[in-house]
């Protein structure tokens, strides 16, 4: 390692991130180690989970507000 190279890692850095430099990019792992870890995979079940039941609730939010607004328009239609 020669003087200096350390400063330019950390100025490099800087301005990854301030955006203004692409990001690094990691060789991909390939062979026998090229395995997904199990808390990738664990992460990737909980962003899953949350994914079906938010759309879920924003299925059963906008079907409810459907009825009750089409409910209030037959009550008013037929008084």
């Amino acid at each position: 390692m020669r003087f200096g190279d350390d400063d330019t890692n950390i100025v490099m850095d800087s301005l990854r991130v301030l955006g203004l430099v692409r990001k690094r990019i990691d060789r991909p792992v390939v062979g026998r180690k090229a395995y997904t870890r199990w808390w990738e995979r664990l992460r990737a079940l909980i962003v899953l989970a949350a994914t079906i039941v938010s759309l879920g609730v924003a299925l059963a939010v906008v079907v409810g507000v459907t009825v009750l607004s089409l409910g209030f328009l037959l009550e008013q239609a037929i008084s």
